[in-house]
């Protein structure tokens, strides 16, 4: 019987954190998180406030946590874009391919993005990167590496400016309307910039 209460109350406390979750994201994209309480949250959750700081011990943890969620959401959307290909290059190009798609499809993945560095500052979002994106980004340059496809450079700094290059990127679809003719621009311009990694390009 106390198996059964116990799990019970490990499904309804799990319950409760979702809705949390699902209501802070909806009132965080629609009306920010400056014009958004705990209050409004818990309203929308059909919680109480209690039952949100059981949760989360304040407001910006919630957001952080909706932040690492569509960092990982995008990260296996990558992932599974390239789950079948072999080939290191072409690994590459259906990465930046689902990345890009992410935050030009994802209106959620986009507000949030461009709350991101004033709710939770320089520090913590940079952590949340090094935690999901840099890693990637890092592998398939190994890869690559590896394959011998890689002119001589050094991995940790190539890694940096990729990332930079993608976060600006996304910052850029983030703030723009025109979501699927930027996200096609964008693709020309840095597969073009990343063949100059590349020990031997194809001719042009």
């Amino acid at each position: 019987m106390n198996v059964v209460k116990s799990g019970r109350r490990e499904m309804y406390a799990a319950l409760t954190r979702d809705a949390v979750l699902e209501a802070a994201r909806s009132l965080f994209v629609d009306r920010g998180f400056a014009s958004t309480s705990v209050e409004d949250i818990a309203k929308l959750a059909n919680v109480s406030k209690g039952a949100v700081y059981h949760h989360f011990s304040d407001k910006q943890t919630i957001f952080a946590q909706l932040v690492r969620d569509s960092l990982a959401e995008g990260l296996t959307t990558v992932v599974n874009a390239i789950a079948d290909v072999t080939d290191p290059w072409e690994r590459v190009e259906r990465a930046l391919r689902a990345y890009l798609k992410v935050y030009a499809e994802d209106r959620d993945a986009r507000a949030l993005l461009r709350q991101v560095v004033g709710v939770l500052g320089e520090e913590r979002t940079c952590a949340l990167d090094n935690e999901f994106v840099i890693p990637t980004i890092e592998a398939l340059l190994v890869e690559l590496d590896n394959a011998g496809e890689l002119k001589p450079l050094p991995i940790e700094i190539t890694t940096r400016l990729v990332f930079d290059l993608l976060c600006g990127a996304a910052k850029s679809l983030a703030g723009t309307e025109e979501t699927e003719s930027t996200s096609r621009e964008m693709e020309a311009v840095i597969l073009h910039m990343f063949s100059g990694l590349r020990r031997n390009p194809l001719p042009r």
